[in-house]
C-alpha cells in the first residue's frame, strides 16, 4: 500500500493495528510493547488489559507499518505481526524473559485458566457490555498463549505472571489468539498451533492477505500527500472491515469505524459499498447481504446490527435497493440480484405497511430513519420526508429491474407501475410548483416544511413525473446557486442561506459525504457534467487537504468533524478518486498497477 509509510498511528481505537479482518485490536503506544487490547465488540469498543504486554527495557525506537510494528530496544528487539484473525506474535532478541500476567485485569471476571501443555495456556472470563441498550450484563471472552520459540519458567497468569524465557539462541517467540462470543477451545488453539514462527512469515502472511483484500483498487497519484491519503482511505477501509460472531457470523461486516461504531449499520454499509466494489469481491456483496439475511421476520431491516442484538425501533433509508442494483449492474451479478430481490420487496412492503400516512406516502418516525438525526426537517416532530420517500421509491425500480434481469417479465411490469404510481404521488404531495422544490410535510400538521436542504432534490434521482424544464430550473436555480448550496464547500445539510443554518453542528448545516454523492448523481443524471466535475474535485480536494478521513465536514472551512477513519469518507474517497480520472485516461489512476 504505497504511501503509507511506516509511521502509522496504532494508539487509539480507530486507527489501531487490526488486519486480517480481526475484531480486536492491538494499541501500540510510544512506551513500546503492547499498551492494551481494544475488543469491537456490540456497538462498543472495551480497552482491556493496560499495559497488555509491557517490556523489560527502555524502547530507543519504533516503526509501524501495515504489516508489523518493529521496536528497538536498548538491549534488544521486538516485532509484533499479526498471522491470522485476531492472531498475532511477538517476536523478541535480545531479552532473557518477558512476562504476562492478567492480574491488574479486574473487570475481567470468573476467571477460567487451562494448560493445554507446557507451551499453550487459555483463559476464559467475562467483561461487562458498555451499551446499555445490549441485552446482556456481560460478554464471554477467550485468551490463548502459546510460547512458540523458548520456554515457560514459572507462573499461571492469574496469581503469578506467566515467565517466559528465551531459547538458547537468545529468541523468544510468543503466540497470542482472542475470540469473544463465540469461545470454543479448539479452534483458538488450532489458531495458535498454526501461528507464525517468525516474524517475517507472519509479516509476509499479512502481506498477502492484504494483496487479496485490496483486490482491483487503483490508488496511483503523482502527489505523494494525495497518495498517503488514498492509501489511508483504503486501508480504512480494510480495517474496519470485520469478521464478528453471532449475527454476524460467516460474512464480512462494514463497520464504519472500528473504534467509534463497530457494529454493522444499514445507512452506512449502503455508502462504503461504493469503493468495496473494487476490493475483495466478497466485501461489497457481504455488506449487502448481511442486512438482507437478517431482515426482521415481517421485512423490518435493522438500523444495524450486533453480534447478538439488532437496534430496536427505527429502522434506516432503505437504501439496499439503490446499493444492490449499482452492484448487479455493475459485476452483471445475477445471482447477487435473485438473492436481494425476495428481502428488498418484503422489505418495501414493510416501509408500506408500518410507515404508511393518510397522504399516502410513508413517515420517518425519527430523523435516524433517514439518517439525518437532528436536523431541522424534524424539529417540530414527525415528517414525510422527500428523501426517505425517494429512496423507497429507488427501492421499489429496483426491485422492478432486478425482476426483469432474472427474467419475470410480469413480475417487472407490476412493480414498474406501483412505482410509477407512487412517484406521482410523491410529486402531487410533496411538490411546490411555485418553489419548483420538494419539501416534507409535518405529518401532524400536513404544512409543508419549508426549510431548503439537499432532501428537497432526492425525488429527482428516483425518476419523478416533473417537466425537464422544471428541472434544470430548481436545479440552476437553487442546487448550484452559490448562495444556497454550491457555495465554499458544495451541498451543506442546510443550505446557507438558511436562518438555521450552522456550518459546523451535526446535521444543521456541515457537508456530509453520503448526501453530497447523491447530489453528485443528480447533477449527473440531469445533464449538468461541467458542475459536477467542479463540485467532485472541490470535495475531493477537501478530503485530501484535511487528510483524516473524518465523518463531516464544515460547510465553510472544509475542516473534519466527528470520527476519524470513517468508512463512507474512506470509500467516497476513492470513490471520487476513481471517478474523476474515468476522464482522464493517462492519469496516474489508471496506470498498471506494479
Amino acid at each position: 500500500m504505497t504511501g503509507l509509510g511506516d509511521t502509522l498511528d496504532y494508539a487509539s481505537a480507530d486507527t489501531s493495528f487490526s488486519p486480517f479482518y480481526s475484531d480486536i485490536g492491538l494499541g501500540i503506544e510510544k512506551q513500546g510493547g503492547i499498551a492494551c487490547l481494544f475488543l469491537h465488540y456490540n456497538r462498543k469498543t472495551t480497552r482491556f488489559l493496560t499495559p497488555f504486554l509491557a517490556m523489560p527495557d527502555t524502547l530507543l525506537a519504533q516503526t509501524c507499518t501495515p504489516l508489523c510494528v518493529s521496536q528497538r530496544y536498548a538491549g534488544g528487539t521486538a516485532t509484533i505481526a499479526f498471522c491470522a484473525h485476531n492472531t498475532w506474535i511477538v517476536d523478541c532478541t535480545g531479552f532473557e524473559e518477558l512476562s504476562f500476567s492478567l492480574a491488574h485485569a479486574t473487570e475481567l471476571t470468573e476467571l477460567r485458566y487451562k494448560k493445554i501443555s507446557a507451551a499453550t495456556h487459555v483463559f476464559d472470563g467475562y467483561l461487562p457490555t458498555i451499551d446499555p441498550r445490549d441485552p446482556d450484563r456481560q460478554f464471554p471472552l477467550i485468551l490463548g498463549i502459546r510460547i512458540v520459540r523458548g520456554k515457560l519458567r514459572h507462573g499461571d497468569g492469574r496469581e503469578q505472571p506467566l515467565r517466559m524465557a528465551a531459547d538458547n539462541t537468545g529468541r523468544l517467540v510468543v503466540a497470542f489468539s482472542v475470540r469473544m462470543l463465540a469461545v470454543a477451545h479448539a479452534p483458538l488453539v488450532q489458531r495458535l498451533m498454526t501461528a507464525s514462527r517468525t516474524a517475517a512469515d507472519a509479516s509476509a502472511r499479512t502481506h498477502a492477505w492484504l494483496r487479496n483484500a485490496v483486490g482491483t483498487a487503483r490508488i496511483a497519484a503523482d502527489n505523494p500527500a494525495e497518495q498517503a491519503v488514498l492509501a489511508r482511505a483504503l486501508h480504512a477501509l480494510l480495517s474496519n472491515s470485520t469478521e464478528a460472531p453471532g449475527l454476524l457470523a460467516g460474512r464480512i461486516a462494514a463497520f464504519p469505524s472500528r473504534g467509534r461504531y463497530p457494529t454493522h449499520f444499514l445507512w452506512d454499509s449502503c455508502f462504503q459499498n461504493l469503493a468495496a466494489a473494487y476490493l475483495h469481491p466478497q466485501l461489497a456483496e457481504d455488506s449487502l447481504l448481511l442486512l438482507t439475511d437478517n431482515l426482521r421476520a415481517d421485512g423490518k431491516m435493522p438500523h444495524f446490527i450486533c453480534s447478538t442484538w439488532l437496534r430496536p425501533h427505527e429502522s434506516q433509508p432503505p437504501l439496499v435497493g439503490w446499493a444492490g442494483l449499482r452492484l448487479v449492474q455493475e459485476r452483471n451479478a445475477m445471482s447477487l440480484a435473485a438473492r436481494l430481490l425476495p428481502a428488498l420487496q418484503r422489505n418495501t412492503q414493510w416501509w408500506l405497511s408500518q410507515r404508511m400516512t393518510r397522504f399516502g406516502l410513508i413517515a420517518a418516525q425519527h430523523g435516524l430513519e433517514t439518517g439525518w438525526d437532528n436536523s431541522p426537517r424534524f424539529d417540530q416532530g414527525p415528517t414525510v420526508a422527500c428523501d426517505l420517500n425517494s429512496y423507497l421509491l429507488l427501492q421499489m425500480r429496483a426491485c422492478a429491474e432486478f425482476s426483469r434481469m432474472l427474467g419475470d417479465k410480469e413480475g417487472a411490469k407490476a412493480q414498474t407501475a406501483e412505482a410509477d404510481e407512487y412517484a406521482h404521488r410523491m410529486v402531487a404531495v410533496l411538490y411546490d410548483k411555485g418553489a419548483g422544490l420538494f419539501w416534507d410535510i409535518h405529518l401532524a400538521s400536513g404544512a409543508p416544511v419549508t426549510i431548503k436542504t439537499p432532501a428537497c432534490f432526492l425525488p429527482l434521482l428516483a425518476d419523478v413525473p416533473l417537466p425537464a424544464t422544471a428541472i434544470r430550473r430548481a436545479i440552476k436555480d437553487v442546487l448550484l446557486n452559490p448562495a444556497c448550496f454550491f457555495g465554499p464547500v458544495p451541498f451543506p445539510s442546510v443550505a446557507y442561506d438558511e436562518a438555521c443554518y450552522n456550518a459546523s453542528q451535526w446535521w444543521r448545516g456541515p457537508t456530509w459525504l453520503p448526501v453530497a454523492y447523491l447530489m453528485l448523481q443528480i447533477l449527473d443524471k440531469t445533464g449538468f457534467p461541467t458542475q459536477a466535475r467542479m463540485a467532485r474535485t472541490a470535495l475531493y480536494q477537501m478530503m485530501i487537504k484535511d487528510g483524516n478521513l473524518r465523518e463531516l465536514f464544515d460547510s465553510q472551512s472544509g475542516a473534519g468533524l466527528g470520527a476519524y477513519q470513517q468508512g463512507w469518507t474512506a470509500a467516497l474517497c476513492l470513490r471520487l478518486h476513481a471517478e474523476l480520472a474515468c476522464a482522464e485516461p493517462d492519469s496516474p489512476a489508471h496506470k498498471p498497477r506494479r
